[in-house]
């Protein structure tokens, strides 16, 4: 049996390959978000976070023999927490890497502390798009400068909620579910002179993102991956093929 930790929009194409050869998999998501694409019939599914002990009770409870993180590149407490319960148990554990975005030109930085700073040192308004857990910093930026700020997230009540405790007004919040084309992004940000994104990779929109935000003259400030806790596979085929037939 393959623990699947879904997340990315892969992650149907690799529950596909892994059934193909044979393997039993439980994909284990963090929400009862629907997948793109169809996802095999005999895949057992379960929803809801796992700490690193919810991992480890999973793995021996469901006899696990590896686990696979498809989880989005920057969930980084869940996959080191399922680096960890892997290591535990004594079972495999394999990360699918999503190829980052081959794009020049932009501000790269580290974390979120420094794109804050970094977004708002141009002393425009600034478009985020990086989700709901780490608005703080920014807004704690936008507060000091008087710069307006907004943040695109997904169309669901928990998003906006998040956005609320943060501090965000209504009008500082747009919903809006993707993928986004060009023309859709360039919209979204006009009357903004800054973008924030993360490295989420072609099949995360990134690409589109910043093709957008070039063609509407916006600087662009891109927060770095996070390092998987072991090396991963750029392609599901090269995953699959390490994991070998069941």
């Amino acid at each position: 049996m393959i623990l699947l930790l879904g997340g990315t929009s892969e992650t149907v194409q690799i529950a596909q390959a892994l059934v193909k050869q044979g393997w039993e998999v439980l994909l284990s998501a963090a929400t009862t978000m629907a997948s793109r694409g169809q996802m095999p019939a005999h895949v057992r599914v379960r929803c809801g976070m796992l700490d690193e002990q919810g991992i480890e009770h999973l793995i021996r409870d469901e006899k696990i023999t590896a686990v696979v993180d498809a989880t989005h590149p920057y969930a980084e407490a869940v996959s080191q927490n399922a680096y960890k319960a892997c290591q535990a148990t004594g079972v495999r554990y394999l990360a699918y890497e999503r190829p980052c975005a081959s794009v020049e030109a932009v501000y790269r930085v580290p974390d979120h502390q420094s794109a804050a700073k970094q977004a708002f040192s141009f002393g425009m308004p600034v478009f985020l798009t990086i989700g709901v857990r780490n608005l703080a910093p920014y807004i704690t930026e936008a507060r000091s400068y008087g710069i307006a700020l907004k943040a695109r997230v997904l169309n669901h009540p928990d998003s906006v909620a998040a956005c609320h405790d943060a501090g965000l007004s209504e009008r500082e919040i747009l919903c809006a579910d993707g993928p986004f084309t060009v023309e859709e992004n360039r919209s979204h940000m006009k009357g903004f002179g800054v973008l924030v994104t993360k490295d989420s990779g072609e099949a995360g929109g990134v690409d589109t993102k910043i093709k957008a935000a070039r063609q509407s003259g916006c600087e662009v400030v891109v927060i770095e991956r996070p390092k998987r806790p072991a090396s991963g596979y750029a392609s599901v085929d090269s995953l699959v093929h390490a994991l070998g037939p069941r």
